[in-house]
């Protein structure tokens, strides 16, 4: 389960940022994560129920926004957005198809990523 060192690392950075503003509490992290980091949310937030135990951040609410992958076609150079949930677009290998062309010669461009996007403090 890596969702908990995922939601460790959120809390680290939620902490750096609240302290640098010398918060006494943090009450809300608004996090977007890419569909293709293969995170579950709701145990992203379990985990980070127990991270947050004990510190500025113990009962803060934790909203996650997925968003969607996108690749790009090596082949006729168009961008289009993946899904897993499609799985017939999935190869074994990890590779998706274009929806242009259908070749499986994509590389992934983004999806593969979380970002830390607002935290709300108080101080």
């Amino acid at each position: 389960m890596h969702e908990f060192s995922f939601a460790y690392n959120i809390f680290k950075v939620a902490e750096a940022t609240a302290m640098k503003y010398n918060a006494k509490k943090i009450t809300q992290v608004y996090i977007e994560i890419g569909e293709l980091t293969l995170i579950v949310p709701h145990l992203l937030q379990q985990s980070f129920k127990m991270a947050t135990t004990g510190s500025i951040a113990e009962g803060a609410e934790l909203k996650i926004e997925i968003v969607p992958g996108k690749i790009r076609c090596r082949d006729c150079g168009k961008e289009s957005t993946v899904s897993l949930s499609e799985e017939a677009q999935l190869t074994g290998l990890q590779l998706f198809q274009c929806r242009h062309c259908e070749s499986k010669n994509t590389e992934i461009i983004s999806g593969k990523n979380a970002t830390v996007k607002n935290i709300k403090i108080q101080e």
